[in-house]
């Protein structure tokens, strides 16, 4: 999945609860965008580990670094997936 795609998922996701309770389109779209991007945060502080892509070998096969190569991955994709949120 794309950060592009997660982006639309999470704002979709919480656009079923905001509909609820908003009053017109605008504020449904903000509410939305709020609640996505407060998730994302919560993930870039939680230190994400996935998604991963990082190939075993790309990292010289030692653990530490495809530890290290993991965390950079993740964080680069929710950085992403947070900036496509903000485009919404």
């Amino acid at each position: 999945m794309t950060p592009k795609e997660k982006a639309q998922e999470l704002f979709n996701k919480y656009a079923t609860y905001v509909v609820m309770w908003a009053g017109d389109i605008n504020t449904t779209h903000q509410n939305c965008k709020q609640c996505a991007l407060i998730a994302v945060d919560e993930i870039l502080n939680a230190r994400p580990l996935d998604p991963n892509y990082v190939d075993w070998d790309d990292c010289g096969a030692a653990h530490q670094y495809w530890y290290e190569a993991q965390k950079e991955e993740a964080l680069e994709f929710w950085q992403e997936v947070k900036k496509e949120i903000e485009k919404l």
